[in-house]
């Protein structure tokens, strides 16, 4: 866990400092930032599932006019094709988390692509034609980035990471939530664990950001 946590702590300053900088994504292209800044909006991004809060989640989001991205997992992904089904029946993107969560910094290019290959088959059989990846962890480097823009996928990470992962408790989330600055790419899971907290915290967050004018849309590119 301690390992995660410096994962996802350097994945977010590092994304952090590149928007901020460039306006840019992770990997160069035009990035939330910039095409935020005429408009109040957040990116919200669910990782790791499908999993057992997943229809709640996409309920709340329906209710608000919200899209977001989920990064599944393919082994996740392959129990419950018909959410990845409605994912995207509702518009929001179904994109490559792996299949398996595995770092891809530390694979050789037939381990990454075994990771890579059978969950983009599987989004594409379900109807999504996202290009974007989420490296498990947020880890990543120059060689892993190199290798996704070859194959004509675009690495996305976040700005804002309210901790959904470490359960500090719903308030707690959304309080982080409600703090997120426009142009924001949110990091919060819908699989990998209770995410109860998660819905809670969207239920408290969403009517009050959308009261202050914020919309939810899906990532730019993905």
């Amino acid at each position: 866990m301690n390992r995660t946590r410096r994962l996802l702590t350097a994945a977010t300053l590092l994304l952090a400092v590149s928007l901020g900088a460039a306006g840019c994504a992770a990997d160069g292209a035009l990035g939330p930032a910039a095409a935020a800044a005429e408009r109040k909006v957040l990116y919200l991004t669910f990782d790791d599932g499908p999993g057992d809060e997943t229809v709640e989640i996409l309920d709340l989001l329906r209710e608000h006019d919200a899209k977001a991205v989920f990064f599944a997992l393919g082994q996740n992904l392959a129990r419950h094709t018909d959410l990845g089904r409605r994912i995207v029946a509702e518009g929001h993107a179904l994109a490559n988390h792996t299949w398996g969560h595995a770092d891809l910094t530390g694979l050789d290019d037939d381990d990454r692509a075994q990771q890579l290959d059978p969950t983009a088959a599987l989004l594409r059989r379900l109807g999504s034609e996202s290009p974007c990846v989420r490296p498990p962890y947020g880890a990543t480097d120059d060689v892993l980035a190199a290798q996704l823009d070859a194959r004509g996928e675009q690495q996305v990470l976040w700005t804002v990471d309210p901790a959904d992962w470490s359960r500090p408790g719903a308030r707690a989330v959304a309080a982080r939530l409600l703090d997120a600055p426009s142009g924001a790419v949110v990091l919060l899971h819908d699989g990998g664990g209770d995410r109860t907290q998660t819905v809670d915290a969207l239920r408290e967050a969403l009517p009050r950001l959308a009261a202050r004018g914020y919309t939810f849309d899906v990532v730019p590119g993905c």
